[in-house]
């Protein structure tokens, strides 16, 4: 036999003795691990940089064609109720059937920051309503999917999540 064969003969030896310690070592950080992960998601912290709070998502409406999904936006300031009541109806009046009391809205300016942090971005100002307060100049970002709210107004209704404090 050479070395070679002695070295792998030893090494297997060995780790057939350990083989069920190794096993029952790997559950165990498993277990431990999986009980931390439970605890914090318990508590709201899984894979946050913030509080639980900051976390919260916030059901918005948003026009169909200033719907950017997973993109940046800061509040830049509120609508008076008039503007927001007067945008929430209809082009003579009358209000949609999903919309049948406008003034339980808030109306927000929003501004997009679109491109690379650090270059030359260009800026998208456009309109987001709610039901609940946002922030002014909070960041906000909206989700991924996006659902048809009104289609005689073109709006979107999806998710914004506050991602930090000012601007």
């Amino acid at each position: 036999m050479d070395e070679n064969e002695m070295e792998n003969t030893d090494t297997e030896a060995y780790e057939e003795e350990h083989e069920e310690d190794v096993g029952d070592e790997s559950r165990r950080n498993f277990m431990k691990k999986g009980a931390l992960a439970s605890g914090a998601a318990a508590l709201g912290l899984a894979g946050s940089s913030g509080s639980a709070a900051a976390q919260q998502r916030t059901q918005v409406l948003v026009f169909t064609y200033d719907y950017y999904p997973n993109v940046t936006f800061r509040v830049t300031q509120g609508l008076q109720a008039s503007t927001t009541v007067n945008v929430l109806r209809r082009p003579g009046g009358g209000t949609v059937p999903e919309i049948s009391q406008p003034d339980d809205y808030n109306g927000y300016v929003i501004n997009y920051r679109l491109g690379a942090q650090g270059q030359q971005s260009a800026g998208i100002t456009t309109l987001l309503f709610t039901r609940e307060t946002l922030q002014t100049d909070a960041r906000y970002r909206l989700a991924g999917d996006a659902q048809v709210f009104s289609s005689d107004l073109n709006l979107l209704s999806t998710n914004a999540r506050r991602i930090g404090g000012g601007s």
